[in-house]
């Protein structure tokens, strides 16, 4: 049950980023909220901690997207960035899988769980800029996460991260579209 209230408030988040409208940032901390219950009972400890980060994002994309609401513009990252943040988030991934596996009981899945926590982070930050290229990563992300959640036995959460996929898709076309007209 926990778990499905989980679902419904990400996908309100989701639906409403991609819609640009800064509720998206209220529905996410709701989510995570839950979602750190789900994932520390599933042993997935990356993904728990990686809620907190959320809730951190959440709060500074509410003020990001609400400061200019009126003339919400996204834009692109340069090459730099995309490189720096990309190296940035695979080194947490293996700095937090290496600690996870370590000292952690009843860790799954370290490495993979801690990765696409890193890289889940970079796809948050990138949102709250309006970055366009945060759906791309998050397509990437979510198709990879199915499989981890299938793995652990979280088929709902699994589901939600195909729609996920599709919302992402939907998103990015969205932003492009809107990029394109300013």
């Amino acid at each position: 049950m926990i778990e499905a209230a989980g679902i419904i408030a990400s996908l309100l988040g989701v639906y409403f980023s991609s819609q640009r409208n800064s509720m998206a940032w209220i529905w996410n901390i709701l989510a995570s909220g839950i979602y750190m219950y789900v994932f520390y009972q599933a042993g997935l400890y990356s993904d728990m901690e990686l809620q907190g980060v959320f809730i951190l994002m959440a709060v500074y994309g509410l003020y990001q997207w609400q400061r200019e609401d009126s003339s919400w513009k996204s834009s692109t990252n340069t090459l730099q960035q995309l490189i720096f943040g990309i190296i940035l988030a695979l080194t947490y991934g293996l700095v937090a899988g290496y600690l996870h596996e370590r000292f952690a009981l009843a860790v799954k899945s370290p490495y993979w769980d801690a990765t696409l926590t890193g890289l889940s982070m970079l796809g948050t930050y990138w949102a709250a800029q309006r970055k366009i290229e945060n759906w791309i990563l998050w397509i990437l992300v979510d198709v990879i996460y199915v499989g981890l959640y299938v793995v652990n036995g979280l088929w709902g959460t699994a589901a939600l991260y195909i729609v996920f996929v599709f919302m992402a898709i939907y998103g990015w076309i969205s932003w492009r579209n809107k990029l394109k007209i300013n």
